[in-house]
């Protein structure tokens, strides 16, 4: 069941004890439960480019030892999350213009061709479960939750296929350009998107139609980031 608290509603609660308890964890391991709420509040910038990460203070909120806080911070840092700064520890990376078009170059390229080997070896069963994310995802109103649930959703796309390093890349790529999407949401004061591009998406599965399926996909994040591109441009200062 997903939450559709506002954060005003719990402004006594930090970010991280707030999306803790508002996102759908199954059995997940400590290290992987605190990588997957930082990684959320990095992504949607309640955890901003530069703040500090305290470790004992992430271990509180999430009623965890520091052990696994560092397991997962070291995780985050392996995907360009956050990086360990002499005298300050860890901190949130700074946000940029040319991190976000490398991020999304990336995913243009990589995501078609995950579609290219997962479409042909998809089980009924599969598609059926991805619909589920799909319809679940649309219930999702709270701001704070979108990016973990947008990347379960593309991740379900590809898992047919097994191929766990393309896998790997993707989430890093996908995980970084959320943090560019949550940026352009909060300035222009976009709404939650629709699912319906990732429903023509499927159905593009279910039809075994894998050239459609494989632009419907690079449409999908190349409009995304031309979007973004032209938007932010004066928010990073990018000068022609």
């Amino acid at each position: 069941m997903v939450s559709k608290l506002s954060m005003t509603e719990d402004i006594d609660l930090s970010p991280v004890r707030y999306i803790a308890e508002r996102l759908p964890f199954d059995r997940i391991s400590a290290p992987q439960l605190v990588a997957t709420v930082l990684r959320e509040a990095i992504v949607t910038g309640a955890l901003p480019g530069g703040a500090s990460l305290r470790q004992e203070l992430i271990a509180n909120d999430l009623n965890t030892s520091k052990v696994p806080v560092r397991e997962a911070l070291r995780e985050l840092e392996g995907q360009g999350l956050v990086e360990f700064m002499p005298n300050r520890g860890f901190v949130v990376k700074a946000t940029s213009f040319h991190e976000m078009a490398e991020a999304f170059e990336l995913r243009t390229v990589l995501e078609p061709l995950a579609v290219h080997h997962s479409l042909p070896v998809a089980t009924p069963k599969q598609l059926d479960g991805i619909e589920r994310i799909i319809d679940e995802f649309e219930n999702v109103t709270d701001m704070m939750l979108i990016s973990q649930w947008n990347l379960r959703l593309h991740l379900a796309f590809y898992a047919p296929a097994g191929m766990s390093h393309l896998e790997n890349m993707i989430t890093r790529a996908h995980t970084i350009a959320q943090r560019y999407t949550h940026i352009y949401m909060r300035l222009s004061n976009a709404p939650i998107a629709t699912q319906q591009e990732h429903r023509d998406i499927l159905a593009a599965y279910r039809a075994r139609e894998l050239e459609l399926a494989e632009d419907l996909m690079r449409k999908h994040i190349a409009i995304a980031s031309t979007e973004f591109a032209d938007y932010l441009k004066s928010y990073f200062d990018v000068r022609n």
